[in-house]
């Protein structure tokens, strides 16, 4: 019996054949995470409803829809407010919906620690950071 049939090089093999099926799973959920990040809007309008903004979770304007009777007004000042407005409500939007998703994969947070819109891009990243800051521990 050859080294590469003995029973431990069998169960080697299928330990890392497993791990290998385990990374393509993660790959495949991955990118179909972030296809879906990718295809995420937020949608939202003004008080009045003359302004309309859609906007990509990473703040991108999808779109912008100023009805014409916003003119009426001829107060720019008072337009670029709502188009701000409703544009930041529509990023918000958008980023909450992505939050929902992606909570799911990421590892569950202390209820001691106070939710903040900055823990999805930068927690996964302190996390790590920290055994480093106490001597590996």
């Amino acid at each position: 019996m050859s080294v590469e049939d003995s029973p431990r090089s069998k169960v080697e093999r299928t330990g890392a054949e497993a791990r290998l099926g385990q990374l393509e799973d993660l790959e495949r959920e991955t990118r179909r995470l972030r296809s879906a990040v990718d295809d995420t809007t937020g949608f939202a309008e003004s008080s009045d409803g003359l302004v309309e903004a859609t906007v990509g979770v990473y703040g991108e304007l999808v779109e912008l829809v100023i009805d014409p009777l916003v003119f009426r007004f001829q107060d720019a000042e008072a337009l670029a407010e709502e188009i701000r407005g409703a544009v930041n409500r529509a990023q918000n939007e958008a980023q909450q919906k992505i939050r929902r998703q992606v909570v799911e994969y990421l590892p569950p947070r202390p209820s001691s620690e106070p939710a903040d819109p900055a823990d999805l891009a930068f927690g996964p990243l302190l996390g790590l950071l920290r055994p480093t800051r106490n001597g590996g521990r």
